[in-house]
């Protein structure tokens, strides 16, 4: 025990004058006689009493001596030293991505993270300070170092979510740099999920991670796309089931204020379903897709339930495809909007060819137009292959190569395939036995290298195929992307020549202004955004963002690893009496204002009622 103000003892000296008091003052009760005729000789010596009397303490006497000096002891603090979560500089990590937004019956998590940091800022004791921050794509500090509880308190509750990925590392490593030498401090980070080593791989030994929330069910447009072929659109929607029961979902999707299909599914735990639909040009270029819940559970997370695409423009493009004959790839091409020619062999003349498939046949060493080659009979230069290798998987993708925007080929089963060893050029798909998809640039021109054989494969039967040669088409030969952004990725802007500056529409209304020089901003809302150029006569650009998938995903990890022993990080802090103390006061206060007010009908036991009467008296 220890007292964080002993100068406040002082205060018990009051003690002093109540004892004064009780000893100098006249104590005649007041008693309702007959006639005082009797006592008028002896008025005279009853007056001149002495004025020091006998000390006679009642219950009033103890009640106001207890309050005083529990008063005093609580003016000097009594305080203990106790284990707490706290410590002298408490740094509090409040994650606001978007699944924070999440409903948790009432309240989202969002709400329920406040909450807890709210706890933590009653628990701060004498001399800790704390500091807030928000964890969102790029990490913001709200309040630093503060022992002004209202300050954290605001801080906390100004902590708002944001529609994208939440950047942990970057969280903690701003709050690292916060700590001051000599100052004891914990970083609390307070989330939905327990991030893992990977998440946070420099995490601080200081570090506490408090999980808020449960698991919830939850349905997702996680995949959306809209491929234009002349006159018609080809659209790719996902829709999953995030949950651990069964659901039962509607699918509407539209254009402008048309509808254009609604369908009714149902899912299975954790499942996901595709839908390809083929639509007239419709006259509105944004295609949207909304998802519901109609029976099975609750779509705990609203923010993913709408995706959006753009029809991009169908420039007019020639493609060659070499070889003995392959419908899957004529109708993906056509389908991307390309006006194809077959051709058993490679044509010596490319002349007004703007992309070259080989199938299956002897290629050009140099490629002098951007080119697709499915296991060819010779290479490129660069570009080598290994053994045949039976029944190969696909361990590896490149996630963030826009070859594979909206593409999973975790399904993909070929009969064999030949590895492909290019140093230069990317590994999209790979197995335990090398890379079956590679891409990137030989002798200046783009390529697609894919080293088994379609037919002999489940890819041209899988719904990822259309999308991944529309993808390869436009990579291939520059065309606009047609695939959606994720939210909190940079916006494309592929600034027109001559423009000087950009004036963006944010989904929610708000404009941005900036130099085409600039780097692109990170789109921070999900919607529909416009781009319009300043310094050229040219059409806006509209740019469609969406939901990032990761963030649907309502049920939590566990923390493994270091960060998991991690949690027994704790600090040293005081607990201080003070405030009990001083409620014991206020009510032995109150309790002797009872007593000396009580009514004259009350017993008033333990005080003498004596009259002080003349010592003889006439009869």
């Amino acid at each position: 025990m220890s007292l964080l103000s002993p100068l406040g003892l002082a205060a018990a000296a009051l003690a002093v004058p109540l004892v004064l008091w009780y000893v100098l003052r006249a104590r005649r009760p007041r008693v309702e006689v007959s006639s005082t005729y009797l006592w008028r000789r002896s008025g005279d010596s009853v007056t001149a009493a002495v004025p020091w009397q006998r000390f006679r303490p009642d219950r009033t006497f103890w009640l106001v001596l207890a309050a005083i000096l529990l008063g005093a002891l609580a003016l000097a603090r009594p305080a203990l030293p106790v284990d707490t979560p706290l410590g002298a500089h408490t740094i509090v990590i409040i994650d606001a991505s978007a699944s924070m937004l999440a409903d948790e019956d009432g309240p989202t998590r969002l709400e329920l993270a406040r909450r807890h940091g709210e706890q933590m800022i009653a628990a701060l004791g004498p001399g800790q300070t704390m500091s807030v921050l928000r964890a969102a794509e790029r990490a913001r500090v709200l309040v630093s170092n503060t022992a002004d509880v209202s300050a954290a308190r605001d801080a906390v509750g100004a902590v708002t979510s944001a529609q994208g990925v939440a950047d942990l590392d970057d969280a903690v490593t701003l709050a690292t740099s916060l700590a001051q030498p000599g100052q004891p401090t914990v970083i609390h980070l307070i989330t939905d999920h327990a991030p893992d080593d990977g998440e946070i791989p420099t995490a601080p030994d200081d570090l506490r991670v408090t999980a808020v929330g449960s698991d919830r069910s939850n349905l997702a447009v996680t995949r959306m796309q809209a491929v234009p072929s002349g006159r018609s659109v080809r659209i790719f929607a996902q829709v999953r089931n995030f949950g651990v029961t069964p659901m039962q979902a509607r699918l509407e999707i539209g254009s402008g204020a048309t509808r254009l299909d609604t369908r009714q599914m149902r899912l299975a735990p954790r499942e996901h379903a595709d839908v390809v639909l083929d639509v007239d040009q419709p006259d509105d270029p944004v295609i949207s897709a909304n998802v519901s819940a109609t029976a099975g559970g609750t779509d705990a997370l609203h923010l993913d339930d709408t995706a959006y695409a753009v029809v991009a423009d169908d420039p007019a493009r020639t493609a060659v495809v070499a070889g003995p004959g392959n419908v899957f790839l004529e109708q993906a091409l056509t389908a991307a909007g390309t006006q194809v020619r077959t051709s058993p062999v490679v044509p010596e003349d490319l002349r007004g060819v703007d992309l070259l498939v080989v199938d299956r046949v002897a290629q050009p060493q140099v490629p002098s137009v951007p080119t697709i080659a499915v296991q060819p009979t010779t290479a490129m230069d660069g570009v080598s292959t290994g053994p045949p290798v039976d029944d190969p998987v696909v361990t590896f993708q490149q996630p963030d190569h826009p070859l594979l925007a909206e593409v999973d080929l975790s399904r993909l089963a070929a009969a064999t395939a030949e590895p492909v060893d290019a140093p230069a050029l990317t590994p999209i798909a790979a197995g335990p036995d090398g890379a079956l998809i590679v891409a990137g640039r030989v002798s200046g021109q783009p390529v697609l290298h894919i080293g088994f054989d379609l037919l002999a494969s489940t890819l041209p039967l899988d719904v990822a195929w259309p999308v991944l040669m529309s993808n390869a088409v436009q990579w291939l030969t520059g065309a606009a992307a047609a695939a959606p952004t994720a939210v909190g990725s940079p916006l494309p802007l592929d600034a027109p020549a001559g423009a000087t500056a950009v004036e963006l529409l944010a989904p929610d209304g708000t404009t941005h202004r900036l130099e085409v020089a600039a780097a692109p901003p990170a789109a921070d809302q999900i919607g529909v955004w416009q781009a319009r150029w300043e310094g050229v006569d040219a059409p806006p650009a509209t740019i469609a963002v969406n939901a990032a998938a990761s963030e649907s995903d309502l049920v939590a990890a566990r923390p493994t690893g270091a960060l998991a022993a991690a949690q027994t990080a704790i600090g040293r802090g005081l607990r201080v009496f003070g405030p009990g103390i001083a409620a014991a006061v206020l009510v032995l206060l109150v309790l002797e204002w009872v007593l000396a007010h009580r009514p004259a009908a009350w017993p008033r036991r333990g005080r003498r009622q004596d009259v002080e009467t003349p010592a003889e008296s006439s009869t």
